[in-house]
């Protein structure tokens, strides 16, 4: 086989983030190779393979066969698997269970051997965070009920015995509810397979009730508590390092407070873009990319750069050049998502011990952490009169009720400044 002769990939299309090609499978070089349907994500290639060998001449003739003959008959087959393999795609993707094993299940009759087995690939098929979480309640479940639980198992005296270990683990309210809510998505997709059984369903009335957790309607700082903070200066007999990581840590609070609530995740994201640059260095402008999970929506979030983010820019920001992350510290070049999602919780974590002890010292009786300066950020501004329109928009609130809703840019930039420059007005 010549390996660099190039040849035609007879279909191709994208589904979100997901490629497909109907095309030959080149990865062994012989005489014949074998056509196959090449579906993409984010690295992975699998190969799905039709049945049909051919060389290249062959699949040439194949691809451009027209009308009538017996190239083109075999041209007609090869479409209708690769259409049969896009649909499937298509599928998974709308219903938000997309990967690979799901895919070769959906292709090849093969289902999971048991609701424990189906529980991890359907977290496996989430985005990062939601895939921990999923994983995380599966792991308090094993722990509580076994492993490679049976479909037919699964029942309301199951979920209770489960709710009874968390309850005597001492789990909150709050992580009882992600758990089962977890747990309530996987069964339902169960029973959409025809896995488990309608009147097997164990959360609702007169069954497991799945509770909120604590309202966190007073998980923030009035803005007098907010400039005490900002005022913290370390004692003179700390180390100059340590006083320098709990200073750091108020500053980073700091930063997604005045910047509009934006959370640790989004803020090692944060780049020196084109908006930057066209505002004249006075605001910064995220894309959040909503996924699947949530909303095709794409929401944009500009921040004002009022004096005292500059200041916080300049003390712990990277150089503006185009494309620069403004805080490359925080991930320190790292690329993989399951990575970046320990590392980002690993400095939610450290923020959260070191400004406490700031707290403490300053006489400030809460358990802060970064979610307080996203609540600070909405409840403060709300008590300064500013409008719900520009909060929702400015923190990066999504709604479909109305298109202009989702652009925070019918604020002008002036209007931007003087209403985030009011989180620090007493």
């Amino acid at each position: 086989m010549q390996k660099d002769k190039a040849f035609t990939e007879i279909r191709k299309d994208r589904i979100e983030n997901v490629t497909l090609a109907l095309t030959l499978d080149t990865r062994r070089p012989t005489d014949k190779l074998p056509v196959a349907v090449r579906v993409n994500k984010e690295r992975k290639t699998i190969y799905y393979r039709t049945g049909l060998r051919c060389t290249l001449d062959e699949w040439e003739k194949i691809s451009k066969s027209a009308k009538r003959g017996i190239n083109f008959e075999i041209k007609k087959s090869q479409i209708a698997i690769y259409d049969k393999v896009k649909a499937n795609v298509d599928y998974l993707l709308r219903e938000n269970s997309f990967n690979f094993d799901n895919l070769k299940s959906s292709l090849t009759g093969e289902k999971s051997s048991n609701f424990s087995i189906f529980w991890k690939d359907f977290a496996d098929s989430k985005k990062v965070g939601t895939r921990k979480s999923y994983l995380n309640a599966l792991n308090s479940f094993s722990s509580a009920v076994g492993t490679n639980i049976d479909f037919s198992s699964v029942s309301q005296l199951m979920i209770e015995k489960w709710k009874s270990k968390m309850e005597r683990n001492g789990l909150s309210n709050t992580t009882q509810g992600i758990y089962f809510r977890a747990c309530r998505a996987v069964v339902n997709d169960c029973i959409r397979q025809g896995l488990i059984k309608r009147n097997q369903y164990p959360f609702g009335r007169g069954k497991v009730i799945i509770r909120r957790g604590r309202s966190r309607k007073d998980e923030f700082l009035d803005v007098s508590t907010i400039k005490k903070l900002m005022r913290f200066e370390p004692p003179e007999e700390w180390l100059k390092g340590y006083a320098d990581a709990v200073v750091e840590a108020i500053n980073f609070w700091m930063f997604s407070y005045l910047g509009n609530g934006l959370n640790l995740a989004d803020i090692a994201q944060l780049k020196y873009e084109k908006h930057y640059f066209e505002s004249g260095k006075t605001e910064l402008k995220f894309i959040r990319e909503k996924t699947k999970d949530t909303t095709d929506e794409d929401v944009e979030i500009i921040i004002p750069i009022i004096p005292e983010v500059q200041k916080i820019l300049d003390n712990y920001g990277d150089v503006p050049e185009p494309d620069n992350f403004v805080f490359p510290q925080i991930l320190n070049g790292e690329t993989d998502p399951f990575r970046i999602k320990d590392i980002v919780t690993q400095h939610n974590s450290n923020i959260r011990s070191r400004i406490q002890v700031a707290c403490k010292i300053l006489g400030i009786e809460k358990n802060l952490s970064m979610t307080w300066a996203r609540h600070s950020f909405a409840t403060n501004l709300t008590i300064a009169g500013v409008s719900e329109r520009y909060i929702s928009q400015a923190m990066g609130h999504s709604t479909k009720k109305s298109i202009t809703q989702g652009y925070i840019g019918l604020f002008p930039p002036e209007k931007r400044m003087k209403f985030n420059k009011m989180l620090l007005e007493e």
